[in-house]
């Protein structure tokens, strides 16, 4: 007893003088596959707070660590933008953890340990910094093919890379859905073509500098312009909405964590699972509405950063009104541990999200035709 009390004690002591700041990294081997993934965390102090950054040198991705606790000699460290966390325990000599990373429903064993620099493996670049577009350009694509698309599965938004934006299987509804970023409901007077008829749209950006999404916005205003001679005007009008706010403990209780530096992406396990990165809360809203709510959802936080987190919830049978009943229901079963949509806000992200009325834009078309010949 009395050596187990002095280990326990040295133990400590290593503990309080190094801590978790420093280069620690090991490998995990996912299920049904056979290859190693090399995972690094790099952490830091400021002031009494952890923070640092997570890489998949497999995947060349790095995402911003969230809270970082230990107690005693257990560690916890919370990675929001995969939806993941890492759980484990200081072996004697505070230079190893042994835990576990859990991801969803996959927990999978991963030792870490701290590496000197000359021992450290090579980390990916930081994101560049994107590179404006040159001031005066034109927001218009350069050139866009138009076509109408062999499938009859509608897609939801568009596909971005570094010369196009495309989508192999949009109607314009959705297209004008995702241009001035509305519900559903907020758009009036389409014909029932419009709702229906898939159409593959290549649209080539103009050259010299990564367009903003405002800027992408603007482009497929002009084109939805030119090529379908929308026209419309906009009115105000007072409808049930879902309102994105900052949760019951304030600021201070905000479990995003701040990613001002990389592009938002977002990536979707199932229905009700979604890890998200470097997205503003305006942007939640629109791929709220676009996809799983049957009203309008506004941003009414104040928050201008970008963030990573993840929502985890269980789905109701209202809620993803593209997807089929049975993938609806597939969805629910999966999510059957999960809280609701509302709690998630709270628990999982600090914030609330709630029903109310509200005026909103509504825009009235005015007239629209199928597109021209490219």
């Amino acid at each position: 007893m009395i050596k187990e009390l002095l280990l326990l004690a040295a133990l400590s002591g290593a503990l309080l003088a190094q801590g978790l700041e420093g280069t620690w990294q090991g490998t995990i081997t996912p299920p049904n596959q056979n290859q190693e993934i090399r995972l690094v965390f790099q952490m830091t102090k400021d002031g009494n707070t952890l923070q640092g950054t997570f890489y998949n040198l497999a995947a060349s991705r790095q995402l911003s660590l969230g809270a970082i606790t230990i107690e005693g000699n257990a560690v916890k460290i919370v990675i929001p933008g995969m939806g993941g966390t890492y759980a484990g325990k200081f072996e004697s000599e505070g230079n190893s953890i042994a835990g576990t990373l859990t991801l969803g429903a996959n927990a999978l064993p991963l030792l870490l340990k701290r590496v000197a620099p000359e021992t450290a493996w090579e980390l990916p670049a930081p994101p560049a910094t994107p590179k404006p577009l040159p001031e005066g350009t034109k927001l218009e694509f350069e050139v866009a093919s138009i076509k109408p698309s062999p499938t009859t599965q509608l897609g939801f938004g568009f596909n971005v890379t570094a010369t196009e934006m495309s989508s192999p299987n949009i109607s314009l509804a959705g297209a004008i859905l995702f241009a001035f970023e509305l519900h559903a409901s907020q758009v009036s007077g389409l014909p029932g073509w419009a709702e229906t008829v898939p159409y593959a749209i290549v649209a080539k950006l103009p050259p010299g500098g990564e367009p903003t999404d405002d800027q992408l916005r603007t482009m497929l205003k002009n084109l939805l312009r030119s090529r379908f001679g929308l026209s419309f005007h906009t009115e105000k009008r007072e409808v049930s909405v879902y309102a994105i706010a900052i949760g019951k403990n304030g600021p201070d209780g905000i479990k995003m964590v701040i990613d001002n530096d990389s592009g938002g992406r977002m990536g979707a396990q199932r229905p009700g699972r979604v890890s998200f990165q470097g997205i503003t809360m305006s942007n939640l809203a629109t791929v709220l509405q676009l996809r799983v709510l049957d009203r309008p959802v506004i941003d009414q936080s104040g928050l201008k950063a970008r963030y990573d987190f993840t929502l985890d919830w269980r789905p109701d049978e209202f809620q993803f009104p593209r997807l089929s009943a049975a993938q609806r229901a597939a969805g629910i079963a999966a999510a059957d541990a999960s809280p609701d949509l509302f709690t998630a806000f709270e628990e999982q992200l600090g914030m609330k999200l709630e029903a109310k009325k509200a005026s909103v834009d509504v825009l009235v078309i005015e007239s629209v035709s199928k597109p021209t010949e490219n």
